[in-house]
């Protein structure tokens, strides 16, 4: 089913998503405003480890991690920016190299979706 021209979509905001399935809360925002993004990466690395007592071995962490950011990047501006010319400017990048890692970006998802 398409849409009708003209017919908006409401975008659900990660946050909002998270705050419906109970994952956070406001004092949870909070606590995450105060910290850096390279904190929170620690942080998230450090209760990893901890699950597996202290060892990452034979996760190529250096090499992943940008496409880790770059994830959370595309998924971020897919839910807080209105157009794809918003998106490519939010990231700083031309529009015409957006459209083909945006391309990619969705191809990718479905791929793990299914």
């Amino acid at each position: 089913m398409s849409r009708e021209k003209g017919e908006k979509v409401k975008k659900k905001s990660f946050i909002s998503e998270l705050r419906s399935d109970g994952k956070i809360n406001e004092n949870f925002l909070n606590v995450v405003s105060n910290l850096t993004l390279e904190e929170l990466v620690a942080v998230k690395l450090e209760l990893s480890t901890k699950l597996v007592k202290g060892k990452l071995y034979g996760l190529p962490l250096w090499y992943n991690l940008p496409y880790v950011v770059r994830d959370g990047l595309m998924e971020f501006v897919s839910r807080n920016c209105k157009t794809k010319v918003d998106m490519a400017s939010t990231l700083g990048i031309p529009y015409d190299i957006f459209t083909v890692i945006y391309r990619n970006y969705i191809k990718n998802n479905k791929d793990n979706k299914e």
